[in-house]
Order: structure tokens, then C-alpha cells, then sequence
């Protein structure tokens, strides 16, 4: 008995074929990058040079007369919520703008990591009264009149955040507390206004 030989391949099976051959070398390629890539990082990631500058915002101590001269310097108006005798006024301003003020009691250092302290937030945002009226009208979220026309808007599921927006003006104002009826209290109260 004779035995037939084996069939060669068509042109669809030679493609098939080298198409495999394609795949495996650009996976190959790859893993090759990324190898290249994990080795770059091991070997740089420890580098701690002094000529690097630090990365972030940093926080600092800062008087009331340094946050006056801010509505001055930053070209906006920046809120704050008042006086508050016994404590450290910790100032932390972002390239973007965005300026934190925040009540530290006695003992706690400016740059702690615990966020258990009154802060206000101050963020340039165009339009910002608009964009709090869009926000108040999503689900979850809770809003109230502000004094000197003002809205402020909380979200049920972050109610220790409430956001405030007042005509005419180009900065939306976070008001931050542990306690969250703290935070509305702030707000609603009037306590919550410009540096000046």
C-alpha cells in the first residue's frame, strides 16, 4: 500500500502562517520595551537628587497678614472662615491656583496628614455660580440658600464637603469639617467670606 503524501499547504494556510510569525515578533518587541523599561525604572527610582524639586503644594504656617496680602497676590478672592483664637491658620496653595486654608489646633503642625480640621477651599472656576446650580441638580445632591445670595450644594454621599458659590464671582468655595452639620453651620451662618 502506498501512502499518499501530504497535502501542501494552500495560500491561506502560508498566511496563516507567517501572520503567527508577525505576532510573535512583535510580542517579542514588546516584552523586549518593557523589559528595557522595568530595568530604566529600577535602576532610577531611588534617585533622590537635590536638584529635584518637591513634588506637590506645600503647606506652611501662615499670619493673618499673609493671608490678606492673597486676594493681592493670587488676583481672585480667597475665603477663609473667620478668626479663630488658639489656632494655627496652615496655608497651602496648588499650581492651579486652587488656595486651602486650615484650622489647626494647638499641638498639630502645619503639613499633618489627618484631615479632621476645618478647611476652606478656594477654586478659580468660570462661571462658578452656574456650575454649582448644575451640580445642585443631580441626583444625591442637597442645596441651600447661602447668605448674600449665595448656593451651597452637598453631596448626601460626602456630606462633610460643602460646596459654595456667590453672584459675580469666578471661585467656588469648599468648606471642609469632620462634622458635617459643623460644615453646613459654617456656611449657613455667614461665617464663610472674603479675605480682606
Amino acid at each position: 500500500m502506498t501512502q499518499a503524501p501530504a497535502p501542501t499547504p494552500g495560500p491561506r494556510e502560508s498566511r496563516n502562517s507567517q501572520g503567527g510569525i508577525r505576532r510573535l515578533r512583535v510580542g517579542a518587541v514588546i516584552a523586549i520595551v518593557l523589559a528595557v523599561g522595568l530595568v530604566a525604572w529600577l535602576i532610577f527610582r531611588d534617585d533622590d537628587s537635590s536638584d529635584n524639586p518637591p513634588q506637590g503644594p506645600v503647606s506652611s504656617a501662615a499670619s493673618e497678614d499673609q493671608l490678606r496680602a492673597l486676594p493681592q497676590e493670587t488676583g481672585q478672592p480667597v475665603y477663609w472662615a473667620g478668626r479663630r483664637g488658639g489656632y494655627t491658620y496652615e496655608l497651602t496653595r496648588t499650581n492651579d491656583g486652587n488656595v486651602f486654608i486650615r484650622y489647626l489646633p494647638a499641638g498639630v503642625q502645619p503639613g499633618a496628614q489627618q484631615p479632621d480640621y476645618l478647611t476652606v477651599g478656594t477654586y478659580p472656576r468660570r462661571r462658578a455660580l452656574a456650575q454649582l446650580r448644575r451640580l445642585a441638580r443631580r441626583q444625591g445632591s442637597v442645596d441651600f440658600e447661602a447668605p448674600n445670595g449665595g448656593l451651597a450644594v452637598y453631596s448626601r454621599d460626602r456630606p462633610n464637603s460643602v460646596y459654595v458659590a456667590f453672584p459675580g464671582e469666578d471661585v467656588q468655595i469648599e468648606v471642609y469639617d469632620p462634622s458635617a452639620q459643623r460644615a453646613r453651620s459654617v456656611v449657613r451662618e455667614g461665617r464663610v467670606r472674603q479675605i480682606g
